[in-house]
């Protein structure tokens, strides 16, 4: 049975669902799936997995996953130690995923875990510096907001460029649409991150930056259930 849509506040060109169970304690933490994705990392050290447990608690993973094509060349830029890249190669052997980080540790983590996976692979690299090639989709999971505001639309247009016509970026970043959860968001990053710089943007101005490289986006609010701002952007280059 298809999923009800949601409220969005952009155009509506591009239709988007969301699962009715959805917030930090949501069965799907409890599916075979996830049990599967975990497994993958049952070598990584004890404070990794327990890393990786908590951020599938707090960040909506199959959400996002739920919007990346299934077929194709897909990267992950910013992809950390490699959990939704390694959820999109699960998911689809029709996908090959690839990817890249700036962390050499999290990329061995991310390598490491997905040997058993064909179709995934992990590349040492800073995303605002190389040229990642083409790609049938691209996914950013709270990279965004890491990224310096000078190189934000330089990276933006890179991904326009990387996707033939009917390609989708999905970035899932944060806003400062709930002050609350804004704040309790820039304190986790602070302590986590050691002082590294948050470079949030309100969703309207997101939209308006990719829209100027070419992109048509809808924005969907995906953080019911959660103490964190999350926003659903999906992009189209048509």
């Amino acid at each position: 049975m298809p999923e009800p849509p949601i409220e969005t506040i952009a155009t509506q060109q591009i239709p988007v669902t969301l699962a009715q169970d959805v917030g930090t304690f949501r069965s799907w933490l409890k599916s075979d799936e996830t049990q599967a994705l975990l497994a993958l990392y049952r070598s990584a050290p004890l404070a990794c997995r327990i890393e990786l447990k908590l951020r599938l608690h707090i960040c909506p993973f199959e959400i996002v996953a739920d919007q990346v094509p299934p077929v194709g060349r897909i990267l992950d830029l910013g992809c950390g130690y490699g959990l939704l890249s390694a959820l999109l190669a699960l998911r689809s052997p029709q996908r090959q995923v690839l990817g890249l980080d700036i962390s050499a540790e999290r990329v061995a983590t991310s390598q490491a875990a997905g040997r058993a996976l064909p179709n995934l692979a992990f590349v040492q690299a800073d995303v605002t510096r190389v040229e990642f090639g083409w790609a049938d989709g691209i996914v950013m999971n709270d990279l965004l907001h890491h990224i310096p505001h000078t190189h934000q639309i330089p990276l933006l247009a890179k991904c326009h460029r990387a996707l033939p016509p009917g390609g989708v970026l999905i970035i899932k970043d944060v806003d400062k649409s709930v002050l609350w959860k804004y704040i309790w968001n820039y304190a986790h990053d602070f302590l986590k991150n050691r002082n590294l710089p948050f470079y949030c943007l309100d969703s309207p101005i997101l939209t308006a930056l990719l829209e100027r490289v070419g992109f048509q986006v809808e924005v969907c609010h995906i953080d019911r259930g959660y103490a964190y701002p999350h926003v659903l952007y999906r992009c189209l280059k048509a």
